[in-house]
């Protein structure tokens, strides 16, 4: 056997280590273990940290929604809080609950997620001091960092940080007595790895803080039992699981993980059969303007004109319009992928025409994709920029006035109008507003390109 026929075994067993059916099956063996320690934190509601976190939470023990602490906010050197990824919808969880759990996974080499051993530990501490700020208490305000993972000199490096960030929250206009008023205690990390198991359920029952319990759902051992066990196996699904999401797996558990050699068959025929049919229904207003974002089943005709008088699809299904709505209805085919950042260059102005009169008639407009979350977002946020002042009121913005500030303003406008529908103001909309940074830039460089 000579060099090349080595190569060629090692890329075969490479692959095969990495096939769908042995990331399946990882992620089914992490899932019970965190379902196992979901049973020692009873009441706890247990919530997957999108993108790769929601793959590992049985949706029997789900809570109704997730989360977005990205990892990249955390990498050494580039820590960062950021207003677009607040997730001020956990904060009536941890008041109802006295706590959370929050479940992740990272790939091989690593005990824990940068997302939970410095993305988390910063916004804990960020929130912290801005609810001490407004509401005058004291309490612990402290960076609590893994002392296993991360470092005294770069933990002392991300408490000196601290501060700037809390300027820039109390700046973003958000309102923190409201949306944290509920929280009695300070918040504080604690971390669970699937290779240091709890020998006995923790009582938090008089402690001084409301813990955020980070579950590490992978192994960093070798964990295979009639399969190649891969760690961190959800991560980057889109570059494996094609069509198939987690909702999905979850369906079809049974089959998928029957037969290795069927797993790409199932794969391919239950996405085929899945005709998007599982988008949001809900839909939110945002702010005081009669502009909402929702998913495809909120602009699912004839029951959709009875909430609105104007509807733009961007990229969900095409669906069948009367001849009485065609002129207040607009179709945008748009790819929910970095492929199309182009589409959406050009959807932008053809959105904004189209917006205008309704708009300004203070009529009721419905932007909405497949899930809600990314394609709407970012088209509805170009509406506000361009239609809307900074009280909400109708007013055609010149390009000259638009900032990048003002931008991530009316961001977080539809950000917090997701987290008031979690707190029970609005209609559900079953999802989070996580638009892709690729798709955002779009709507930058529609204002300030053309500045």
């Amino acid at each position: 056997m000579d060099s090349s026929d080595l190569y060629r075994i090692s890329e075969e067993l490479r692959k095969e280590s990495r096939s769908t059916y042995n990331r399946l099956r990882s992620i089914d063996a992490d899932a019970q273990f965190v379902t196992d320690v979901s049973q020692m934190f009873p009441g706890f509601p247990v919530i997957g940290n999108e993108r790769c976190g929601v793959w590992y939470v049985d949706p029997q023990i789900a809570y109704a929604d997730s989360v977005y602490f990205k990892s990249t906010d955390g990498h050494t050197g580039n820590w960062k809080f950021s207003l677009r990824r607040a997730n001020t919808h956990v904060f009536a969880a941890l008041a109802r609950h006295g706590g959370c759990l929050i479940v992740d996974s990272t790939r091989k080499g690593k005990s824990m997620p940068d997302s939970f051993s410095r993305t988390i530990p910063v916004w804990c501490a960020v929130w912290n001091t801005a609810i001490r700020m407004v509401r005058g208490v004291e309490w612990d305000c402290a960076l609590h960092t893994p002392p296993s993972v991360v470092s005294e000199s770069e933990s002392s490096q991300m408490q000196g940080l601290v501060p700037r960030f809390v300027q820039s929250l109390l700046e973003s206009g958000m309102d923190i007595g409201e949306l944290t008023g509920s929280v009695g205690k300070p918040l504080r990390p604690i971390w669970v790895t699937r290779d240091q198991r709890l020998a006995m359920p923790p009582d938090f029952g008089d402690a001084d803080f409301v813990p955020v319990v980070c579950v590490s759902a992978s192994s960093t051992r070798d964990c295979s039992q009639g399969f190649m066990y891969v760690q961190g196996a959800a991560d980057d699904h889109e570059l494996w699981a094609g069509e198939l999401t987690a909702q999905l797996y979850w369906q079809h558990r049974t089959e998928l993980l029957r037969d290795r050699n069927e797993c790409l068959a199932v794969v391919k025929r239950i996405t085929q059969q899945c005709v998007q049919s599982n988008g949001s229904t809900g839909f939110s207003f945002i702010r005081t303007t009669n502009v909402a974002v929702g998913g495809q089943a909120s602009g699912q005709p004839p029951a959709c004109w009875r909430h609105f008088d104007a509807i733009i699809n961007c990229g969900a299904p095409e669906l069948a319009v009367d001849a009485e709505h065609a002129k207040r209805y607009l179709y945008m085919p748009i790819t929910d992928s970095k492929r199309g950042q182009s589409e959406m260059a050009g959807a932008i102005p053809q959105a904004l025409e189209f917006a205008g009169p309704f708009v300004s008639s203070n009529a009721r407009v419905l932007v909405h994709c497949a899930q809600g979350s990314n394609l709407s977002v970012c088209v509805a946020l170009a509406i506000l920029v361009q239609y809307f002042d900074a009280q909400g009121e109708f007013r055609i913005n010149a390009r000259s006035e638009v900032t990048k500030q003002m931008i991530q303003k009316r961001l977080l406008w539809i950000t917090t109008a997701y987290t008031k529908v979690r707190m029970g103001m609005k209609q559900s909309i079953g999802t989070i507003a996580n638009p892709q940074r690729a798709m955002l830039k779009q709507v930058n460089r529609h204002f300030m390109d053309l500045v």
